[in-house]
């Protein structure tokens, strides 16, 4: 039996490297970017409504998922899905829906809207996800507005 456990992380959690290797390897940076703007000090997901999660399957990490005000936005409540990667193995098994699902869950408290800017691969999981395509924005891909 399976279990799938998702709680807070850091870079600094044991398998993160493993998976940011294979990210790599399948010519995803957004872990690399990740673990150096962490260890810069300029985004640790700590500012009111901000986290960074990881799904673990038995407690193997295969998951990560961070939200964080939106950098890129001059709108104040304005938050940002950062850094989803699943690992290759275990795509399409739900993991990602049920890992993006428990960020975005209390969401609403401080944002008003989601943005963000995914790889041409993921544009599918994301409108799945309810969040809908954008246009005309540099930094942006897909939005979703929050309900309260």
């Amino acid at each position: 039996m399976m279990r799938l456990l998702i709680e807070p992380i850091t870079p600094a959690e044991p398998g993160y490297i493993a998976l940011k290797t294979e990210s790599l390897t399948h010519h995803f940076n957004m872990l690399r970017r990740l673990e150096e703007s962490w260890l810069r000090g300029e985004n640790q997901f700590n500012a009111p409504g901000e986290k960074l999660l990881g799904a673990f399957l038995n407690g193997r990490l295969v998951g990560i998922c961070g939200l964080n005000r939106d950098p890129f936005s001059q709108l104040p409540r304005a938050g940002r899905i950062r850094h989803l990667y699943i690992s290759k193995a275990w795509r399409r098994a739900g993991i990602g829906k049920q890992l993006l699902t428990t960020v975005m869950a209390d969401a609403s408290i401080w944002f008003d809207f989601l943005n963000t800017h995914a790889p041409q691969a993921a544009h599918g999981f994301y409108q799945k996800m309810g969040f809908v395509p954008v246009t005309g924005e540099s930094r942006v891909t897909h939005r979703l507005f929050c309900s309260i």
